[in-house]
C-alpha cells in the first residue's frame, strides 16, 4: 500500500481543474484546501475533477496498491510522473536499484530514507530485512488491542490507573513511528495489561459516602445509572445489528457514546489518534450506513449518533 500526497497551486478564479490519478484506483481519497477544508470533487476512473473557485492551494491524498509490486524479496516502486517527486521508503528498507540517480537523498528524523526523483518513468527497488514486516504487523495488532482495552475501560468508568495505560500506548506509538517494532509491541502489551487492571474509583467513593446520599441525591444517581444503561444498550444494539463493522468503525461509535452521543470530528481523531483521512472515511461510511449524521458547526464537522 502506498500513500500518495499531492500539493497543487491553482488559479483561484477558475471554478474547477482536473488531473489524472497516479496508481488508480485510489482509496481513502481526501481533497482539501490549505486550511484543511474539504473540497468537492468528482472521480471517474482515474480522472479527478476538483471544484476550486476561490482556492489557490489544493492538497490531494489517497492510498493505492498499484504503485508497488514484489518479486521474491525485492519490492519495486514504479511511476511515470510529469514532475519531480519524493519517495519515502519503509523503515529499515535498503535500496538495491534505481532507474535514475536521485536529485537528493535525505534521512528523516524517524530514520526513514526520502529520495527526490526527477520527472519521467522511474523505478525504485528495495528490500526489507526478513522478520521486520511480521514484527511490524504484530506491533500494529498489539497497539490496536491496547487502544480497544483503554476505550473499554473508559466506557466502564475504570479510570484509576488508566493514565499508565495511555502513557504506555503513546510510547508504543512513538516506538512504532521510529521503526522499533519490538519495543512498540512490548509497550503496547504493557498498555493492554494496565488498561485491563484499571479500576473504577467511584466504587470506593460511593461506599464511603453512601450514608450521605438521600432523597433527590438517590434519585439522581438512579436516573444517571438508568440513562447510562440505556445508552450502553443502544451502542450494543448497533453492534449486533451491524456485525460487519470493523474495529476502527466500532471505536468511532464508542467515542461518540462516551461523549454523550456527539462530538466534533477533530475530537474523535484526537481520542483515537488516527489520521485525518482515516477518520473522515470512517465517518462518511457510518453516515452512509445511517448510523451517524454530520452537520457543520462553525465550519467544523459535528458528528452525532442517529436515534
Amino acid at each position: 500500500m502506498v500513500h500518495v500526497s499531492i500539493k497543487l497551486y491553482v488559479n483561484e478564479t477558475y471554478p474547477a481543474f482536473s488531473l489524472r490519478i497516479i496508481g488508480s484506483p485510489a482509496v481513502n481519497l481526501l481533497v482539501t484546501d490549505s486550511s484543511g477544508t474539504l473540497l468537492n470533487f468528482d472521480l471517474e476512473d482515474a480522472n479527478l475533477t476538483v471544484y476550486t473557485l476561490g482556492v489557490s492551494e489544493v492538497y490531494v491524498e489517497y492510498d493505492t496498491m498499484n504503485l508497488t509490486h514484489k518479486e521474491g524479496i525485492v519490492w519495486s516502486f514504479a511511476v511515470d510522473s510529469p514532475v519531480r517527486f519524493r519517495v519515502i521508503l519503509p523503515w529499515n528498507a535498503t535500496v538495491v536499484e534505481l532507474s535514475d540517480a536521485p536529485l537528493t537523498v535525505t534521512t528523516l528524523q524517524d530514520d526513514r530514507i526520502m529520495l527526490e526523483m526527477p520527472e519521467g518513468s522511474q523505478n525504485v527497488s528495495y528490500v526489507i530485512p526478513p522478520g521486520v514486516t511480521d514484527l511490524r504487523y504484530e506491533a500494529l495488532t498489539a497497539i490496536a488491542k491496547a487502544q480497544e482495552a483503554i476505550l473499554k475501560a473508559k466506557a466502564e468508568g475504570r479510570i484509576e490507573g488508566l493514565e499508565d495505560a495511555e502513557r504506555l500506548l503513546t510510547e508504543a506509538r512513538d516506538s512504532y513511528e521510529r521503526g522499533d517494532y519490538l519495543e512498540a509491541k512490548q509497550m503496547a502489551l504493557e498498555a493492554y495489561d494496565a488498561a485491563e487492571k484499571a479500576k473504577q474509583p467511584l466504587t470506593q467513593m460511593f461506599t464511603r459516602y453512601a450514608t450521605w446520599i438521600m432523597g433527590v441525591g438517590v434519585l439522581t444517581v438512579v436516573a444517571a445509572a438508568v440513562v447510562l444503561r440505556i445508552r450502553r444498550r443502544r451502542i450494543e444494539r448497533i453492534f449486533r445489528r451491524h456485525p460487519w463493522l470493523d474495529e476502527d468503525e466500532k471505536n468511532v461509535l464508542k467515542i461518540l457514546w462516551i461523549k454523550g452521543g456527539a462530538a466534533f470530528e477533530s475530537d474523535i481523531r484526537e481520542s483515537l489518534e488516527l489520521p485525518k483521512t482515516t477518520v473522515w472515511r470512517i465517518v462518511k461510511k457510518l453516515e452512509s450506513e445511517g448510523l451517524v449524521e454530520i452537520e457543520k458547526v462553525q465550519g467544523r464537522n459535528y458528528v452525532r449518533l442517529r436515534a
